[in-house]
């Protein structure tokens, strides 16, 4: 390396080690003039009666995405694994960056938030992962002004070189590198790799390497979740699951984040997005929601059938072909499956009973009619009815719908289909309706 690059590195390394020395200042000025911060907070008891866990989760390519209609992401997929072993639904809250997490931390609205730290302490769980800091480039020289993600806006100027600092997220800082729109930022390796893979012409420059550590925080009085988390992360790093994510996630990067189907570059799901907004109108419904059930159905294939004899991107029977289109209509057309689909869905929600007012339980049962036939639904509604006297809960129904495999129920009198395995049903509702979420925080 000639004397002046070797110069042009030192200079960008003092004026890197400025930016971490002001960072660390502001924050602890930010720490001493903030109103002190709520003690709101739930622990894992509370947590475990209300079944839900709130995590702030920041959208990038190795975290947190939709990729080919599909959420994707390392945090994603790991707080999915956690959720699944104490029967908690994971409740996911979009965020923008690292001070939109910790506000919301702070005030209980969430019980997670993954952090990126320079340092640990004991609000945090032991590491996850553990990643660098590097510079994403669009040339091998490094240009006079370098961005990099932070708290708050500011920049700083020493020996020629400015740093700004910026309050958006890490993922848009790498996307305006890669569009050309700045010349290089300060940003996690591997989605520095990720964007290089799909860029190739971008450089990494690792010669100013920061080390970080990837955990889960939570409230510091927060111990038993705590707890409940590292016992968990110490079984769970040493499976072959664990690490094989590992590998997909930070070594065989197989997220393409040029791809228009990648939710960090807009807003498409699929091919079929224009014509499932047009149709969903007459619904009511949010379009999103009738996307997460095709791809449940048919992974957005309009060629697909079954042995059944279903067919098309909603996988309609015949009779549902022959009730819900005219005679002429060319049933290989993937608007027409829609149509058909979703007039099949409307009809579904018209015999929805009155006793159901809960929008959210309205559109699970229709999503169990659906699957199962509406008179499995209407058996596990009335079953529901009977034993509950509550109806209106999604807990109950797909309780009474799982027992519909059970003899005590399916011979019961008010029961007219038989016996019906409902936990098929019951899952695939819930899948359609925690996809939906996903493309709800990521799809605008």
């Amino acid at each position: 390396m000639g004397s002046e690059a070797r110069i042009s590195r030192i200079t960008v390394m003092s004026s890197l080690l400025m930016w971490i020395i002001v960072a660390i200042i502001k924050f602890c000025i930010d720490e001493i003039t903030e109103e002190p911060q709520s003690t709101i907070y739930r622990d894992f008891g509370q947590i475990a009666e209300t079944q839900t866990l709130n995590v702030a989760l920041a959208e990038n390519a190795t975290e947190y995405c939709i990729f080919n209609a599909i959420p994707r992401g390392f945090q994603l997929e790991t707080l999915d694994d956690f959720c699944k072993e104490y029967d908690l639904e994971l409740n996911i809250i979009p965020i923008g960056n690292d001070y939109s997490a910790e506000k919301l931390l702070a005030e209980g609205k969430c019980d997670i938030i993954v952090k990126h730290a320079f340092t640990t302490d004991s609000s945090m769980s032991q590491p996850l992962l553990h990643s660098s800091l590097v510079i994403l480039s669009q040339t091998k020289d490094l240009p006079d002004t370098i961005y990099a993600a932070g708290e708050q806006n500011f920049r700083i100027t020493h020996n020629g070189k400015t740093i700004i600092c910026t309050s958006i997220s890490q993922e848009k800082i790498a996307r305006k590198v890669a569009s050309g729109e700045i010349n290089a930022a300060i940003c996690d390796s591997a989605l520095a790799l990720t964007y290089q893979k799909a860029n190739p012409r971008l450089q990494i420059d690792t010669s100013i390497c920061i080390a970080q550590e990837i955990v889960w925080k939570t409230n510091p009085e927060a111990q038993t979740l705590r707890d409940s988390i590292n016992a968990w992360l110490t079984r769970e790093m040493e499976t072959k699951k664990y690490k094989l994510r590992h590998e997909i996630y930070y070594s065989y990067i197989n997220i393409n984040v040029s791809s228009k189907y990648y939710s960090g570059n807009g807003n498409k799901i699929s091919a079929y997005d224009d014509l499932i907004r047009k149709h969903s109108k007459k619904l009511q419904w949010d379009w999103r929601y009738i996307a997460s059930l095709i791809y449940e159905e048919s992974h957005f294939n309009p060629n697909i059938s079954n042995p059944s004899g279903a067919y098309g991107i909603m996988q309609l029977m015949p009779a549902a072909y022959q009730k819900f289109t005219h005679d002429s209509a060319n049933i290989s057309d993937p608007e027409v499956q829609l149509m058909a689909g979703i007039k099949h869905v409307d009809y579904l929600k018209k015999r929805t009973p009155e006793t159901i007012t809960d929008t959210a339980v309205i559109i699970r049962y229709v999503l169990m009619g659906y699957n199962a036939g509406h008179g499995h639904a209407e058996d596990a509604y009335h079953l529901a009815e009977k034993y509950s006297g509550n109806t209106n809960s999604w807990h109950n129904l797909a309780e009474y719908m799982k027992l519909l495999n059970e003899r005590e129920f399916y011979t019961d009198p008010v029961v007219k289909c038989g016996k019906y395995k409902g936990s098929r049903t019951v899952a695939f509702t819930r899948s359609v309706v925690d996809r939906y979420k996903h493309y709800r925080n990521l799809i605008k």
